[in-house]
């Protein structure tokens, strides 16, 4: 077989480079809270903010099972880790 010439497969020259910036797209995820009790969740819902109605009555919910049923561990409203806080 001959061999064949393929044009263009040079680097062109530093001065014909065009840099155009970063054009990695990085897919961010909205910001949502999750209840948690001693760091683990508690909570099947995500909430769109941590001063959400329903987050907070949900946090309260769990602050009294807490006091009254258990060892009063803390629980907190946090921002949701897809690590930490995944559902099983």
């Amino acid at each position: 077989m001959a061999k064949r010439n393929q044009p263009g497969t040079e680097a062109a020259p530093a001065t014909q480079q065009v840099v155009t910036g970063n054009t990695e797209k990085k897919f961010e995820r909205p910001v949502t809270f999750v209840v948690v009790r001693e760091g683990f969740r508690v909570s099947d819902r995500e909430y769109s903010a941590a001063n959400d109605p329903f987050a907070i009555e949900e946090r309260n919910f769990w602050k009294r099972v807490a006091t009254n049923h258990s060892y009063r561990e803390p629980v907190a409203i946090v921002q949701y880790d897809s690590k930490k806080h995944r559902v099983w």
